[in-house]
């Protein structure tokens, strides 16, 4: 591993953290507008990344309880974003699915964060484009391991 200049590696880290928090206000706009607080939206997303996942895996997978996750889901079948389906294969086990509304709203979400993130992007050259994906590519590989580190050593 390569030693950076502290300094470098504080103002990085800063600019980084900045970046990071600019799209807060934009999501948070979103969010408020369909009425989901963070937990719930971490359910969508999961739900739509996992189609049919059990409440169980659900809640192992974002790091809360099963109770939790089900008040969460609950709140969201109730609201019209998710619905539970019985599996065929297991009658004690549902499965949730993005209704509709719960597909719109996720993709309206995803919408929002990537015009922002493609306008902010678009004051660099193709080159400097291709630098920051490469670089950004490595580092998103480096903190898979330590995000799952981190994870194993919360529960």
């Amino acid at each position: 591993m390569n030693e950076l200049p502290d300094s470098l590696m504080r103002e990085t880290v800063t600019l980084y953290a900045r970046a990071a928090r600019m799209l807060d206000p934009m999501r948070l706009q979103v969010w408020e507008e369909l009425g989901i607080n963070f937990p719930q939206l971490r359910i969508l997303f999961r739900v739509r990344s996992h189609p049919g996942i059990d409440l169980r895996t659900l809640a192992e997978q974002i790091g809360i309880s099963a109770s939790g996750a089900s008040q969460q889901v609950d709140k969201l079948v109730a609201r019209g974003f998710l619905m539970r389906q019985d599996d065929p294969d297991d009658r004690r086990r549902l499965s949730l699915e993005l209704t509709e509304r719960g597909q719109q709203a996720t993709g309206e979400i995803s919408r929002a964060t990537r015009s922002f993130i493609e306008s902010a992007l678009s004051v660099l050259t193709p080159d400097e484009l291709a630098d920051f994906h490469r670089l950004l590519g490595r580092v998103l590989a480096s903190a898979m391991p330590l995000r799952s580190a981190a994870e194993g050593h919360e529960r």
